[in-house]
């Protein structure tokens, strides 16, 4: 792909671009704005049209539905939508489709996105967007080292076009307009990377923030920038992040034994009481005070925020690839399961992120499916399933328990799952999870929510703790607890209307919980303490006389 490109980074409506497409001035050089990009498509709506042969029935519209898909619109057909088809009749339909835009040569074409991070070592694109038909544009990239005592990299910034150690990129000025050029954020030599590795893993953060220095030379015309500092991506929340990921081999990995299965863990040293954001959650209105300490109350039966482990199985006996987080999410046989859509929606984001944390580290996470492929491997296979559990758990056996041990592949999980916006969205899961999915249950047999039974935040978290474990349970097992306290009560109503006369006898309870009225806590308590003891699931009744004593859950 060449340096020089007719591109701009806007995909928004078309009337906004033509009124900040940069211009030619006469005799004047203008630097309007450089950034780090990716490339992304060039999209394009392009005519297309088929004609249908109906097999059955059905009318017009029925099948325009069948053209329904993402990135088609304007779908028509040569008849009205109400007309009714016979089998063997035929429909010409046309529609516009969403395609990659081409070159004049016929290679696809790209546009430029703005991006505001990346890691060591990964390729990035420089844009710049200067106005003017002469003259060379050099650009440098440099540190701002902000708080920190010394700079990591020596000003300007050394990187990679294609093979070749650089520390200024250059543009030939000629009237294009968008100019850009790839290259690879690392010096040449390994033993360079090394000490610039050795150098971020001093800071608290393994990050750096750079910016560009620009300057004109070679032309007569009259040279204009923003401003008299000719820096770019400098000011307050405008410079660009570069993060050096290690991958987790930081984190001391121990071979354990979970009823005759050995496998890797990493046990965490970050409870979920101790998350650094709870003030930043509450304040930004996105959890309360009370689901605060139900989250904390609960999460004590559960793992910490930063604890992975690959030594259990799933319910059907096959090997379960890895289990995850305060919420302990696992990655089935498959691929498939609640961390693996965890990371898919962390992906779409925080696609930048995802980018650092996963797929630099070998996790990619694709339809629906989690893969590892060794990144320090090109001869590497992506792998899932039974495959990649084998790979994860290959250094644990019977001579290696309780010891230190490597195990390449769930470091990186270790690493992600420790990150801060991976715990807000751990914790988010858990709020989420609740309000959306657990207490609009209803208890099998009644015809109320679980949230209207439960009001206090020992009874959200005891359902909460139960459906993370034994989600298929939660409906019957509490529709079973209400079930035997209604009938406990209605006997003792029974009971007590044997000796009171016609007119004075008791109503059985109401099945509405809205009417319990000032009764609303005890009966809660009630079923609670039956539903918490009796759940279906490992040590259920332990885990509810913890979360009875949690002084979050009062």
């Amino acid at each position: 792909m060449s340096g020089e490109q007719e591109k701009d980074g806007y995909s928004a409506n078309p009337n906004q671009k033509v009124y900040d497409m940069p211009h030619q001035v006469d005799h004047e050089v203008n630097v309007v704005k450089i950034y780090f990009a990716k490339q992304v498509p060039k999209m394009t709506w392009e005519s297309k049209e088929e004609t249908y042969t109906v097999k059955g029935s059905g009318s017009v519209s029925d099948v325009k539905k069948k053209y329904e898909k993402k990135g088609r619109r304007n779908i028509q057909a040569d008849k009205e939508d109400s007309v009714k088809l016979k089998a063997k009749e035929t429909v010409k339909i046309t529609w516009e489709e969403e395609v990659q835009a081409k070159k004049a040569d016929g290679t696809p074409d790209f546009d430029f996105e703005r991006i505001n991070s990346t890691t060591i070592k990964k390729k990035v694109w420089v844009v710049a967007n200067c106005e003017g038909a002469s003259g060379k544009l050099s650009v440098e990239i440099h540190e701002n080292k902000l708080k920190n005592a010394e700079n990591v990299y020596e000003n300007p910034v050394k990187f990679l076009d294609g093979e070749e150690e650089k520390s200024k990129i250059e543009f030939t000025i000629n009237g294009t307009l968008v100019y850009s050029k790839e290259i690879t954020m690392r010096p040449k030599s390994d033993e360079d990377l090394k000490k610039l590795i050795e150098k971020l893993n001093k800071r608290d953060d393994l990050n750096a923030f750079l910016y560009f220095k620009a300057e004109v030379t070679g032309t007569e015309d009259e040279v204009k920038f923003p401003d008299e500092t000719h820096e770019f991506l400098n000011k307050d929340g405008d410079r660009f992040e570069i993060r050096y990921c290690n991958c987790g081999k930081d984190y001391d990995i121990t071979c354990t034994r979970y009823s005759g299965k050995y496998g890797p863990a990493y046990w965490g040293s970050k409870k979920l009481e101790n998350y650094a954001d709870w003030d930043t959650l509450i304040e930004d209105k996105k959890i309360t005070a009370e689901e605060k300490s139900i989250l904390i109350g609960m999460s004590e039966n559960e793992g910490k925020l930063d604890s992975v482990q690959s030594y259990d199985w799933d319910l059907s006996g096959e090997q379960m690839i890895l289990t995850a987080g305060a919420m302990q999410k696992t990655v089935d046989h498959t691929g498939k399961g609640e961390f693996t859509t965890q990371v898919e929606e962390f992906k779409a984001q925080y696609p930048e992120k995802y980018d650092e944390l996963f797929v630099t580290c070998g996790w990619t996470v694709e339809s629906g499916i989690l893969y590892y492929k060794d990144p320090a491997d090109a001869k590497a296979e992506k792998i899932t399933g039974n495959t990649l559990s084998n790979k994860i758990r290959e250094n644990c056996k019977e001579s290696l328990f309780g010891k230190t041990v490597e195990s390449k592949p769930l470091q990186p999980i270790v690493n992600a799952v420790i990150d801060k916006l991976f715990q807000e969205k751990q914790v988010l899961d858990f709020i989420k999870r609740l309000k959306e999915v657990v207490l609009p249950l209803v208890p099998t047999g009644y015809s109320y929510k679980l949230s209207d039974y439960l009001k206090s935040k020992l009874g959200k978290a005891t359902v909460l703790d139960h459906h993370i474990n034994r989600p298929g349970y939660v409906k019957d097992d509490f529709g079973a607890a209400l079930g035997r306290f209604f009938a406990k009560k209605d006997a003792n109503t029974a009971k007590i209307n044997k000796t009171k006369k016609e007119g004075e006898k008791l109503e059985n309870i109401s099945r509405n919980p809205a009417e319990w009225g000032d009764q609303h806590s005890t009966y809660e308590k009630e079923i609670l303490d039956d539903y918490g003891n009796k759940r279906r699931g490992t040590d259920m009744d332990k885990r509810y006389e913890k979360m009875e004593k949690n002084a979050n859950l009062l």
